[in-house]
């Protein structure tokens, strides 16, 4: 009884305290690379442990967010103008109350989240140098966490969900 008293009481002060719910964020992102990591077979990992810096022991998720992190001054000091082309590839935008995702009028020129997708494998797998190879792996763990992200393929007013406002319901005594 008392157990179930702790949940309840727990339950009620988490709805209190967290009133914003926001997309995953960097730790949603180092969480769900972590479990992929998991998952690799073969020399895969071998391989992206060459890609990546030795003091990182191997660990992904410490570049889970990079592909955000380059976009803002305070996160990017040096670079961050240079990187703001990259933007629209983080989510795909289809016309409002539209039902179907055409790539030919949703992703012109690849220039979205499915056509960054497709180019960066295809980077991996091309005959790059071990820097283009490494910028695309980068690009490629964030993205693929970025469209599995709720509101990443949305309506265009929705602004890939940053108009998009939650509401937690709360429980009252009638």
């Amino acid at each position: 009884m008392i157990k179930k008293i702790s949940s309840i009481l727990l339950f009620f002060v988490l709805t209190e305290t967290f009133i914003f719910a926001y997309g995953w964020g960097s730790v949603g992102h180092r969480i769900i690379l972590r479990l992929a990591q998991n998952e690799l077979t073969g020399l895969t990992p071998d391989w992206i442990q060459y890609l990546v810096p030795w003091d990182w022991n191997g660990n992904l998720s410490a570049i889970a967010v990079w592909a955000d992190e380059i976009l803002y001054l305070n996160t990017n000091l040096t670079g961050f103008d240079n990187w703001q082309w990259s933007r629209p590839l983080h989510y795909i935008n289809i016309p409002d109350w539209s039902c179907n995702y055409l790539i030919e009028r949703d992703c012109i020129n690849d220039f979205c989240i499915d056509g960054a997708i497709r180019n960066y494998t295809k980077r991996l797998e091309n005959e790059f140098d071990d820097i283009q190879h490494q910028e695309a792996l980068y690009f490629l763990i964030h993205f693929i966490g970025d469209i599995h992200q709720p509101l990443h393929t949305g309506f265009k007013s929705d602004l890939g969900g940053n108009n998009v406002r939650g509401k937690i319901i709360k429980f009252c005594k009638k």
